[in-house]
């Protein structure tokens, strides 16, 4: 069996369940490696975790990127990995090194901000890691682009999964009219779009309902329901929020600093439970939704997000098939058949 020792800042912010999502569905053997240490444990149980930031905490700042190299390197040889898996530009210092010392295929997963903001493009270790990498995976081709400015020599669209397993089509609600978003509280993700748009939507709606599922520090929109995520209950509540839905919103944005979204999970999960998507042409956006499926809007407009999500809760039949034709698209993006793709890259590097 293939054994692979996977690498990421820490094990695991609930904001990055696609990583446990391809480590439980890989036919490889997951070994972990953390470079800032360990967060939500009881949501992703996981073992072994090999440690770094003990090692690490009294080394020198100079001698971080060789220590780092060694660690891996004598990780990958007690674990016999047969390949490093890098997830996130943000710790790539000593991964070449420790996958040349090792002998080891690496591979490095790029999932948005790590290659589209600013701090990126001038992060040298992250240009050294792409263009020495054996393959860098990305979600989709709008950051395949970024990686390659980037860096990178060789990129693989390969997009990250939903487990289907877990996201049934639920039946159409009844009552009145709820519209949810469900992410993180931050800039990319449009919320203050969402905000300009809220009040003429209520106006032409006054039955309608905004409910929020996310935390952060951007203010959801004045009178919206708020449910604070539990990381322990992250599914469970995603279901329950998505049950309610009519429809799912998600404005996202380009960020200040050039964060962007690169595949948005979010409307694969939507779409997975039979609901319709109201998002925008941005980033990634569009290569995980269909015309059938999914209303998109130019990012950033207020007035074309407003005008659209009125006229779709004006039409309720039209949001039932919008729904119905959701699994279908979500089916090409099941959890499993996406880390399959991941493995079958891992023999091709083996081979």
């Amino acid at each position: 069996m293939t054994t692979v020792l996977h690498y990421l800042p820490r094990w695991l912010p609930t904001t990055e369940q696609f990583v446990d999502q391809l480590l439980r569905h890989s036919a490889a053997r997951p070994v972990v490696a953390v470079r800032r240490g360990v967060v939500d444990l009881e949501a992703f149980p996981r073992e072994p975790i090999v440690r770094l930031d003990r090692r690490l905490r009294l080394v020198p700042a100079s001698q971080e990127r060789r220590a780092v190299a060694a660690s891996l390197a004598l990780a990958i040889r007690r674990y016999r990995a047969d390949v490093l898996h890098v997830h996130f530009g943000y710790e790539v210092e000593g991964v070449v090194g420790a996958a040349r010392r090792a002998g080891v295929p690496l591979v490095v997963s790029v999932h948005g901000n790590d290659v589209t903001s600013s701090a990126s493009r001038d992060n040298p270790a992250l240009r050294y890691a792409l263009a020495e990498a054996d393959a860098v995976i990305v979600p989709s081709e709008f950051l395949a682009d970024h990686a390659r400015a980037a860096g990178a020599r060789t990129t693989r669209v390969l997009p990250s999964g939903v487990d289907l397993s877990q996201l049934r089509p639920i039946p159409f609600p009844e009552g009145d009219p709820q519209v949810v978003f469900v992410g993180r509280l931050v800039e990319k993700k449009g919320l203050d779009v969402l905000a300009r748009a809220w009040p003429t939507v209520a106006a032409q709606h006054p039955a309608a309902r905004l409910l929020v599922l996310g935390a952060g520090p951007v203010p959801p929109p004045e009178g919206a329901e708020v449910w604070s995520p539990e990381p322990t209950r992250r599914a469970e509540q995603v279901h329950e929020a998505l049950a309610r839905a009519w429809l799912v919103v998600t404005p996202s944005r380009t960020a200040a600093d050039g964060d962007s979204e690169s595949l948005l999970l979010v409307n694969l999960e939507a779409q997975a439970v039979g609901r319709a998507v109201l998002s925008t042409r941005h980033g990634g956006i569009a290569s995980a939704v269909s015309d059938k499926t999914a209303v998109l809007v130019p990012e950033a407009d207020a007035d074309a997000l407003a005008a659209a999500l009125s006229a779709l809760l004006g039409e309720p039949e039209r949001l039932r098939a919008m729904g119905a034709a959701g699994p279908a698209v979500a089916a090409r993006f099941d959890a499993a058949l996406c880390a399959r793709r991941v493995d079958d890259l891992y023999a091709e590097l083996l081979a």
